[in-house]
């Protein structure tokens, strides 16, 4: 389970979310296990204005890392894509909104770092991102990928019994998909027998109180459904599964 390092009035906590559902919590803030009950929203009861859609906070927007050498923009924190302003092959600004991420009922905006063309887009709106995962892939003159300086033969020449690594095999997968977090099961978007493709939509996972669509990472047709509508899972939980 993942470790958040929070600083609150100047103090430092450790805390971990070990079990989630749409009624309580459980945390562990440094060592200690809390059980937290959830209120539910009473949203419908609050008046609207004419022509507001959404309740969400807009924060600030910020500059997201980039790695210059892959030219890679990570998410800064946990969160639910809301929108993607921008397309692959798009030329965009240092300081532009690239991305759109509610968090913690806040929105807020990933502008791009560099002067750069945006070169792949790896998520999706409604998409759930964890803290480090990849949202985009830059590139541009300020993107420069390390180079690596080649060996000379007498080089390896020079060092006795050099002996080359045979190849090693990829790693197998189960073919499942498994819950990135704990949250509850909103509405499962495929069947038995279906044939699936690498990001069509599994199913729709609350947590936190914020709606996302889980994707598939490949393709192949469905073997089995662990879980149905209104199911609590856990963190790597299985919830479909692949044929192999």
């Amino acid at each position: 389970m993942k470790t958040y390092k929070l600083i609150i009035n100047g103090e430092r906590y450790e805390a971990r979310i070990l079990e989630y559902t749409s009624s309580h919590a459980k945390i562990n803030i440094n060592g200690n296990d809390y059980l937290i009950q959830i209120e539910q929203d009473r949203t419908e009861d609050i008046p609207k204005l004419g022509g507001q859609e959404r309740a969400v906070p807009m924060a600030p927007s910020f500059t997201s890392n980039v790695d210059m050498g892959s030219g890679e923009v990570r998410a800064p924190l946990p969160g639910v894509i809301i929108s993607i302003p921008v397309k692959e092959g798009d030329e965009v600004k240092r300081g532009q909104a690239i991305v759109t991420i509610e968090a913690m009922k806040m929105e807020s905006e990933i502008a791009s770092p560099v002067d750069a063309k945006i070169a792949k887009i790896m998520v999706k709106e409604r998409s759930l991102v964890q803290e480090g995962d990849i949202l985009m892939v830059l590139e541009g003159e300020e993107i420069k990928p390390a180079k690596h300086k080649p060996y000379r033969a007498q080089n390896l020449q020079s060092i006795p019994n050099v002996v080359t690594p045979a190849p090693t095999s990829p790693q197998t997968s189960d073919h499942i998909l498994r819950a990135p977090l704990p949250g509850t099961i909103i509405d499962v978007a495929v069947n038995i027998g279906q044939a699936v493709h690498e990001g069509d939509v599994a199913l729709v996972l609350e947590a936190m109180k914020m709606e996302s669509d889980i994707h598939f990472d490949r393709a192949g047709k469905v073997k089995k459904i662990y879980v149905s509508r209104g199911d609590n899972v856990q963190e790597d939980d299985p919830l479909i599964e692949l044929e192999a």
